[in-house]
């Protein structure tokens, strides 16, 4: 397989193809196109279904088929040739995508034409007379010269050259590639066995990507790369960093594990021996009897029985003795040393009990370590007896919020983050007239840290000394200072730092070797090694006094005179241990039984309704008293004994003192419980059942209480009665009770209240809501719809059908809309008017009208009528100008001519200037109008006037007439 980027084609003694297919295939099997081509756009349209691209195209992908007119002309008719790039113009021309890469990888090529050039080419058209069409006719077949290909081995950019396999008949002259970069394969298109760290990538021009190998160490030949692993930062790089997801295969020399770096079970590695070691693990050697067999993964020691002991449980533990290893009857954490198995066992000196097991009274904390057994309690100097707390281990620590300060903090500076690392680092120029600076710890290292007693404070520190041989030397002074809201400073440690540029420190809160630094020391000079900051030891008085409420915490930031840089990388402050086994049994964490009015595991705070005050300034040993707030009656948390001003009121109470109840309680907040105030029942306490803001005592001396803020619905001295239905018990006694007049529901039951009666205005049944009376001529059980013979909307009332008897079939009519039902040829909402629109024949097809006839048909007459439909009520005609009649069925006054003949109706008579008919009669003869004094082309100019002068009042016909021109 090859990947191919250019190809070129020469014709003999004829055209080259006008259309054509490059294709190609791995398999020799299946061919994929590589470019279409044809003589013009039209062709690639309907013979390829692509557009038509000529040269310079810039590809969209790299993978992209296009149909191209740039190598398929008649012209040349000989020796034409085609040179094409399959990767000129495509997005990945110089990097090589992987897309790039399968587009172009081929083993078998093939030429597929599709039609040569003729006269007469494709569906008759003929072509145009760029090339002699008798010349051409005489080519009109294929011949192809040469073919020449360009590509080169498939190596997937991990290869510089690649030359011919013979090892097998096969494969025989096939190309193989000389993989770098940790590659392997025929076409270097995978890791080698053991450089999978990384997940394979392929090599551009401007990246190697080589394979990373994995670290085992020299455990395993092979690993692979697990994505969730290097998600989870779970595998070790070869430069001993978290980074990558290789997991080694079959790890060698009783090794396991994601990098083979640690033993299988049953075998162990000397601390002295490199998980790299020729030979990292041993077998376990423990003794069968006292041990379980197993032993620690680094170091061997195996894990004994109880009883045993030693490195390979071989000997006795303390408080166990003789063949077998028999429990002593004394507790060896109790008992003075050499005592554990005498008969009579000898207590430590705050230890009692017949066997040594427990701290007298006022002690706690059993320890082998402690020469006196037990150590005193604490109790902020009020309390007498305590236990061990037994806390569960918690730790934590942020690097947000750290600052840089001297050992006063007079001066304060803020460090940057680094971005790669995440570490803080300051620069020692910003306080260059301070000899030590120390990082000074955000808000959540601070207060109350007596949980943290008996536990410990890590941090890792790392510097930068100035480059160049130097008189500089490293420095000492105080690794941890802690400063007490009551005024002491106390510090830890006196070490200097002669190795590594970087410490990882850890400091034990706990008394022992913490003393006090004084007030007087402003800086620590650390040329001279000076040690005026070393005070007086710390008691534990007054180590529990500073963590009660510590003010500052300060770790060294200065290791050397010639330092430029401190670095601080993290800081982990732990609390609650429980330091278990031989020596450690409790947490050294105590749990006081306090005193009224304090609280706190070492009654370190005050109790609800005290004020804290301080009795001794000196010592500190004593840290405060409580007394209690008298003026707040018992309910703030704290005051002010000077100004007299109570804390936040609590208990449902407000006011200066504390002395009323909140609105919706009721009762007597001057007696001093918690239970003073009481919240309202209106009637219930459920929020969904109270409906009174407030309420009050019924009198001074009376307890029980009236809700005042009843809403409408709700009656009763706790909003429970309803007057509608005449309860007047409350629900107090019957447990019963029920809504206002217009309201439903129950109000006593959780979830339950009074509703507006759904009724329109109406009443409904108290509980159920079933409207009893509808009004608005409405029914049903919300009066929810109108009643029979009425319509509307029954929110607003119903009003009657009112159908009229006359074109109603009966009084009834749609609840929605009140049409009522009408007889044929009646319409209207009421069914009082004709219906003009209902056609019972084709002779009726106009329609009906006139209410009182009873809607006989319309007939209203065509040539008279503008409008077929006549009137709802009256039955009138709409005549057209010059008609009348309830038909319009007549010409008017001044109108003549309603005919057939003249379908627009009667037309207006207009006197002639030459012609004046006083009275005419063009039928008959009678009126003694010669026709002939009447020309035909006159007849349009003659004014028709029918003169009545007769004396026999009859108007049919006139008794004489006269025609004569003006």
């Amino acid at each position: 397989v090859y990947q191919v980027v250019f190809f070129t084609m020469r014709a003999a003694i004829s055209p080259l193809p006008a259309a054509w297919v490059l294709e190609k295939s791995t398999d020799g099997k299946v061919y994929h196109a590589w470019q279409y081509f044809a003589a013009d756009d039209d062709e690639c349209r309907e013979r390829f279904g692509l557009a038509a691209h000529s040269a310079n195209y810039i590809f969209k992908n790299d993978s992209e088929v296009i149909c191209s007119t740039q190598f398929s002309a008649v012209d040349p008719l000989e020796n034409g040739e085609i040179n094409l790039s399959l990767i000129t113009g495509r997005p990945s021309e110089k990097t090589t995508s992987q897309e790039l890469l399968n587009f172009t990888l081929a083993r078998y090529i093939r030429i597929r034409l599709v039609r040569m050039h003729t006269a007469v080419h494709r569906e008759g058209v003929i072509g145009e007379g760029v090339v002699d069409a008798q010349a051409q006719a005489k080519r009109s077949f294929y011949t192809i010269r040469s073919l020449r290909i360009g590509g080169r081995c498939f190596c997937s950019g991990h290869a510089g050259k690649c030359k011919a396999n013979e090892n097998t008949v096969e494969s025989q002259h096939q190309p193989r590639c000389e993989c770098m970069h940790n590659t392997c394969g025929p076409h270097c298109d995978r890791c080698c066995p053991l450089y999978n760290q990384r997940p394979y990538r392929v090599g551009t021009p401007t990246a190697a990507n080589k394979c990373e190998k994995c670290e085992c160490h020299g455990h395993a030949t092979e690993c692979y790369y697990d994505r969730a692993v290097d998600e989870q930062g779970l595998s070790v790089n070869i430069r001993g960093k978290l980074s990558g997801g290789g997991v080694c295969r079959n790890c060698t020399h009783y090794t396991a594990g994601i990098n083979c770096e640690r033993c299988l079970e049953g075998y162990y590695r000397p601390r002295d021996r490199s998980p790299s070691a020729a030979e990292p693990c041993l077998a376990c050697d423990c003794d069968p009897v006292g041990s379980t067999g197993a032993c620690a993964p680094v170091g061997g020691e195996c894990v004994c029985r109880e009883g045993f002991a030693g490195v390979r449980c071989t000997e006795c533990a303390p408080g166990y003795h003789g063949e077998g290893c028999v429990k002593c009857a004394c507790d060896v954490k109790g008992t003075v040393a050499g005592g554990e198995c005498e008969e009579h066992c000898q207590c430590k000196l705050h230890v009692e009990g017949e066997r040594c097991d427990r701290c007298v009274e006022g002690y706690f904390g059993l320890s082998g370590l402690n020469p006196e057994g037990c150590m005193k309690c604490f109790c902020s100097g009020v309390g007498q007896s305590c236990a061990s707390s037994g806390l569960k281990m918690k730790s934590y620590g942020t690097l947000d919020g750290w600052s840089v300060t001297d050992i006063s903090k007079s001066e304060v500076a803020y460090p940057t983050r680094d971005n790669e690392t995440g570490f803080m680092v300051f620069g020692m120029f910003e306080l260059s007239e301070t000899e030590a600076v120390y990082w000074s710890a955000p808000e959540v290292y601070l207060g109350n840290r007596l949980h943290s007693y008996g536990s410990s404070l890590s941090f890792k520190m790392s510097w930068v000394i100035v480059r160049g041989d130097t008189s500089g030397k490293p420095t000492t002074g105080p690794s941890l200072i802690l400063f007490g809201k009551n005024g002491m400073k106390i510090a830890y440690g006196d070490e200097t730092f002669t190795g590594p540029s970087n410490a990882t420190i850890e400091v034990m809160l706990k008394e022992d070797n913490w003393y006090h630094v004084p007030k007087s020391v402003k800086d620590i000079v650390t040329r001279l090694r000076r040690t005026e900051y070393h005070g007086d030891p710390v008691t534990r008085f007054q180590f529990m006094s500073v963590l009660a409420n510590v003010e500052s915490v300060l770790l060294r930031g200065t290791y050397h005179t010639d330092q430029v840089e401190s670095v601080l990388e993290c800081a982990t402050l732990y609390e609650g241990s429980v330091l278990s086994g031989e020596s450690f049994s409790e947490s050294l964490v105590e749990q006081c039984d306090c005193p009224s009015g304090y609280s706190g595991s070492s009654c370190e705070r005050c109790g609800f309704g005290h004020v804290r005050i301080f009795e001794n300034t000196i010592t500190h040993e004593n840290v405060a008293k409580c007394i209690p707030c008298t003026m707040c009656n018992g309910h703030a948390e704290s005051c002010d004994l000077e100004s007299g001003e109570c804390g936040a009121c609590h208990h449902n109470t407000f006011g200066k003192t504390c002395e009323r109840c909140l609105p919706g309680f009721y009762g007597n907040a001057l007696e001093g419980r918690p239970d003073d105030c009481k919240k309202c029942a209106c009637p219930l306490e459920d929020p969904e059942n109270n409906f009174s803001p407030s309420c009050q005592l019924r009198g001074v001396n009376s307890s029980e209480y009236v809700c005042t803020q009843c809403p409408e619905g709700f009656t009763g001295d706790h909003c429970e009665i309803s007057s509608y239905t005449g309860y007047l018990t409350t629900y107090r006694t019957f447990y019963h009770s029920s809504c206002d007049d217009g309201y439903y529901g129950n109000p006593s039951e959780p979830g339950g209240s009074c509703l507006p009666c759904p009724c329109h205005g109406g009443p409904c049944d108290a509980r159920s809501g079933e409207c009893i009376d509808c009004v608005g001529n409405t029914e049903g059980w919300r009066c929810e719809r109108c009643k029979s013979g009425y319509w509307g909307l029954p929110d607003d009332g119903c009003e009657p059908c009112s159908c009229a008897e006359v074109g109603a079939l009966e009084n009834v009519c749609d609840v929605i809309t009140g049409q009522c039902i009408c007889k044929p040829r009646y319409g209207g909402r009421r069914c009082d008017e004709c219906d003009v629109s209902f056609f019972a024949t084709e002779k009726e097809k106009s329609g009906y009208g006139n209410l009182d006839l009873e809607c006989p048909p319309c007939e209203c007459n065509v040539n008279g009528s503008s409008s077929e439909v006549c009137h709802k009520v009256s039955g009138h005609c709409e005549c057209r100008l010059g008609t009348e009649g309830a038909k319009c069925d007549r010409c008017a006054e001044e109108f003549f001519g309603l005919s057939e003949e003249f379908p627009d109706g009667c037309e207006e008579h207009k006197p002639d200037e030459t012609l004046n008919c006083i009275a005419l009669m063009l039928i008959d003869d009678a009126l003694g109008c010669p026709m002939a004094e009447i020309a035909a082309s006159e007849w349009v100019h003659l004014h028709i006037q029918i003169n009545y002068a007769d004396d026999d009042d009859d108007r049919d016909v006139p008794d004489r007439g006269v025609c004569h021109r003006k």
